[in-house]
């Protein structure tokens, strides 16, 4: 992307970012207090199983941050991303939000598949807000890039928990390539953190991990000219080993490593489809028995879109768990199924 395509007010990534101004409280809507450059409060909305936080709601949050965050210094026509989460099967009981210095959204969704599951999550989005309000992000720390290439315009999290069963985490983060010297593309790459904690460790259940099925399906964009040139893990990857994922372009590295578990990892991604999507089998015990998960990722390069166009389908980030219970004679199976659509801003 050109640097004079993309436009929000002034350009998205060069705000303010030391007014010294006070970040305060709010939402359930409350808030979480903090100080520093211009940036949102952190806001918090919790609801209850089958009277959830909608998307009404939570387009009111988003838009109460933005407004905060220019009141407070910033001058940002839209955040560059957003994610609608889609819960499934289950009701959205807690949601977390907060712009930070640079302009980019921080976002926390809690799912339950159950009534019993909501407190666990209202507590979690509670400890998810004051780590945004420290700027801690989960899984941000190992990503390495080539100076001044890639920058996260989104960060995602969400836990889907239903009791017995267990509890599926997917967190992403968005990375948009800098400087790329192409006036018709631009390239977005995406690093997932899947994971599966089982209902025998959640919940003392008899219900193990299963199966995992990560999934970054890039058709499902609005934008036209995808094409996934970069995703990892490759093949298949047997049993506890050190994971390297590269995904960056040929002149600007983006990558990470991730320890994987006693577990088979099995490569189903289809470059000509534009989707990327991997299986995790759990075969042993102790990784059936406690969490575990994988750290995907996968860039695709779409069609830049004109500037003031406003927002537009990205991509589709998907995490399903297979949870299992089995004896001698009979086993069933249950699956958590949660999706973020990603949209971009122009």
């Amino acid at each position: 992307m050109t640097d004079d395509q993309r436009t929000t007010g002034t350009d998205r990534r060069s705000f303010l970012r030391a007014t010294g101004v006070a970040l305060s409280a709010g939402a359930f809507t409350s808030t979480v207090s903090a100080r520093g450059p211009a940036q949102s409060d952190v806001h918090v909305a919790k609801g209850r199983f089958g009277n959830g936080v909608g998307t009404k709601h939570i387009e009111e949050v988003r838009k109460g941050a933005l407004a905060e965050f220019n009141d407070r210094g910033g001058d940002l026509e839209a955040p560059p991303a957003r994610s609608t989460p889609d819960p499934e099967d289950g009701t959205v009981v807690s949601y977390a939000y907060r712009i930070d210095e640079n302009g980019v959204p921080h976002q926390y969704t809690g799912i339950a598949g159950d009534a019993n599951s909501v407190g666990r999550l209202h507590d979690r989005v509670s400890s998810r807000a004051e780590a945004f309000e420290r700027g801690d992000t989960a899984g941000t720390d190992d990503v390495t890039a080539q100076a001044g290439s890639w920058d996260m315009i989104l960060h995602d999290e969400a836990d889907f928990c239903e009791e017995p069963y267990g509890c599926v985490t997917n967190n992403f983060d968005l990375n948009e390539l800098e400087d790329d010297g192409d006036a018709a593309q631009d390239a977005y790459g995406i690093k997932h953190v899947f994971v599966m904690e089982p209902g025998v460790q959640k919940y003392d259940s008899d219900w193990e991990n299963n199966v995992g099925y990560p999934m970054h399906d890039w058709r499902e964009n609005s934008m036209g000219g995808a094409d996934l040139h970069g995703w990892d893990p490759l093949g298949t990857n047997d049993g506890s080993q050190s994971i390297s994922v590269s995904i960056g372009t040929s002149s600007a590295s983006l990558g990470w490593q991730y320890t994987q578990p006693a577990v088979t990892t099995i490569d189903e991604s289809s470059p000509s489809g534009n989707y990327a999507k991997w299986s995790e089998e759990f075969n042993m015990t102790d990784a059936r028995q406690n969490t575990n998960g994988m750290k995907p990722g996968s860039s695709t390069w779409l069609d830049q879109q004109a500037a003031g166009s406003g927002y537009h389908d990205l991509m589709d980030l998907v995490a399903e768990g297979e949870f299992e219970k089995s004896n001698w004679y009979s086993s069933d199976t249950h699956s958590l199924k949660h999706t973020f659509h990603v949209d971009v801003y122009y």
